[in-house]
């Protein structure tokens, strides 16, 4: 089967589906065609990553208080996104080192190279703290590292979740360290340093572990309007999508929140994020998020000239399609066997 299921909490694989359909968008510009509105929403794609900090920070807090030690949890969460990653960064090195890929953007921007250095850094999910090789070989894949560093850090913080007063303390203070870092990015670090670094991010994955413990105490708690804030959390969603606030990023993640905590599954109700297309897209958007830029070049490379003459829309779908279906493949020869591997392994380390 390829569909991942959690219960009440299926939505949040179709939250994956839109968010990595979010992230193949704004790189092929699925919305320009659409006049202004249209061009803002494929700009606005790209925090579909904030989405996936939310719902890591929501997984995050789900299986390490499940698993109650931070050994198990963390096995089984490097496995998760560890090898599907290495391939991919394998596969670009190789592209890229022979010559048969052009260097990406932020490679040429910083004159760096597929050598030995960035290939370990890569590997050792250090290069988001180096700006000159962060994102120099997928095109995305400054992400895991943020990731991979949180999912070490959070545990730690997790104890401060307990009550308002602690959240708060504890959400404005990783808000604070996300601004010195950004300060620092301004006036020392390289360009774009300050958008790779974790320090960066701390909050959003906070959020989502906070929204762990909220959906818990809400489910009990009566009169507790869920569907007012679930439509409070769609609004915000399409502020963030179709608007230029400048806080694009910051609704994102508040939509996010909103919708995990309020999200109920009613059984004569729409339940379009746990339709079958979003929860079988959800399941493998990990693969469509590492897959879908090596997509988009092998069609450049291909089609040539008919690609860049297709609309953008056409683009977006030819794409999103092709990823789709190279996405299945390594999901279940890649994925889903290592995945497996990880909940082994976590059990025999709890026992």
């Amino acid at each position: 089967m390829l569909l991942r299921h959690y219960g009440d909490t299926d939505f949040i694989t179709g939250l994956r589906a839109i968010a990595a359909l979010m992230v193949v968008a704004v790189h092929t510009r699925a919305f320009d065609g659409f006049g202004p509105i249209g061009e803002t929403a494929s700009d606005n794609g790209k925090y579909g990553v904030q989405i996936f900090f939310v719902i890591s920070g929501y997984t995050i807090a789900a299986t390490y208080l499940k698993a109650g030690r931070f050994g198990p949890y963390f096995i089984r969460r490097l496995m998760r996104i560890a090898p599907l990653y290495y391939i991919a960064v394998l596969v670009f090195f190789g592209l890229i080192a022979s010559g048969a890929m052009v260097a990406p953007y932020f490679m040429q921007l910083y004159g760096s190279e597929a050598d030995a250095y960035n290939l370990l850094m890569h590997l050792s999910f250090l290069s988001a703290w180096d700006a000159r090789i962060a994102n120099s070989l997928i095109g995305v894949e400054w992400t895991i590292p943020v990731e991979i560093f949180w999912y070490a850090a959070l545990p730690f913080l997790l104890a401060w979740r307990s009550t308002p007063r602690s959240f708060a303390m504890m959400f404005f203070g990783l808000l604070i360290l996300s601004g010195l870092t950004r300060a620092a990015g301004e006036l020392w670090l390289p360009k774009h340093a300050a958008h790779f670094m974790p320090t960066t991010y701390g909050a959003y994955f906070f959020l989502g572990a906070w929204c762990h413990h909220m959906r818990a105490q809400m489910t009990d708690t009566p009169g507790f309007a869920a569907h007012r804030w679930l439509l409070a959390g769609y609004v915000v969603f399409a502020l963030a999508l179709l608007t230029k606030t400048g806080m694009s990023a910051a609704l994102m993640a508040v939509a996010t929140a909103l919708i995990i905590v309020s999200y109920r599954v009613r059984p004569d109700g729409v339940q379009l994020l746990r339709s079958r297309p979003f929860m079988l897209v959800g399941s493998i958007s990990y693969s469509i998020y590492l897959w879908h830029l090596l997509v988009v070049y092998l069609c450049v490379r291909i089609m040539g000239g008919t690609y860049a003459a297709l609309p953008d829309l056409a683009k977006f779908l030819l794409v999103s399609g092709a990823t789709i279906a190279l996405s299945v493949v390594t999901y279940r020869l890649i994925e889903r066997p290592t995945n497996a591997l990880g909940r082994r392994l976590s059990d025999r380390m709890t026992v």
